[in-house]
């Protein structure tokens, strides 16, 4: 969400660009002949509290984002509360262009009735719920003060989603971008863009009210507990800067 809890972010930002040692990641480049390259490469970044992995992939037009994750936990706090992606392109970590995918669902899933839940589909199954019932997303641009809502059924929208959930990984999703989207007028030399991840929705009164009477009291005990800047049923909000790649 735009603006919400700056103090933290640059905090976590701090923290890692400390352990990269100030340095950015590269991203690949996206050469067509290896299209599987997004199931087998390794992820450029791994975020421990979180469990979600980050891959980056470029070429000449497009930029893709693969996010990861085998984490049940993870996967429940992004049914519930949505899946934040935005974009610095100047690489200042600021809130500049956002996908944001999935959305989040109107009725939250508990800890109970979101393991019941995914425990009733096969791997297969799983996959084609994940696309039935996440087929809105949503872009945002901070420079024009936009937001349009887009669905997964129109393949003609510039920037697209996916999902990829196989049986190694519970939630695969990825994003493509335009280059063109990112930087929309003109294009650096070095092009050195910051990724940050977030919830798009914070678990505030509204979140708790719609779970169940005995859930709600249970996770607004859990919420004083962990303090303020500790919400474990939203994702933390991180980032990280890659170096997008070039082809001589």
């Amino acid at each position: 969400m735009i603006g919400k809890r700056l103090v933290p972010l640059a905090i976590l930002l701090i923290f890692i660009s400390s352990c990269s040692g100030g340095k950015y990641f590269n991203s690949y480049w996206n050469d067509n002949s290896k299209s599987d390259i997004f199931s087998k490469s390794e992820a450029h970044f791994y975020h421990a509290s979180d469990k979600i992995s980050i891959k980056v992939f470029n070429d000449d037009k497009f930029v893709d984002i693969v996010l990861e994750t085998n984490s049940p936990i993870t996967l429940q706090k992004i049914y519930n509360l949505g899946l934040s992606v935005w974009i610095d392109p100047n690489g200042h970590s600021k809130n500049v262009y956002a996908v944001n995918y999935p959305l989040p669902v109107e009725f939250p899933f508990t800890d109970k009735s979101f393991r019941k839940y995914i425990n009733r589909f096969s791997i297969v199954e799983f996959q084609e719920e994940l696309m039935d019932r996440f087929q809105a997303y949503e872009t945002i641009d901070t420079r024009i003060n936009e937001s349009i809502l887009l669905s997964t059924i129109n393949k003609d929208e510039a920037v697209q989603v996916y999902l990829s959930t196989n049986n190694q990984v519970l939630y695969s999703s990825r994003v493509r971008i335009p280059i063109e989207t990112i930087y929309p007028n003109t294009i650096p030399e070095k092009r050195i863009i910051s990724i940050g991840i977030s919830s798009v929705n914070e678990a505030n009164e509204e979140y708790f009210s719609a779970l169940t009477s005995k859930e709600y009291i249970n996770k607004r005990l859990d919420k004083l507990k962990a303090g303020a800047y500790q919400n474990k049923f939203e994702l933390e909000e991180w980032w990280v800067n890659f170096q997008l790649e070039k082809r001589n």
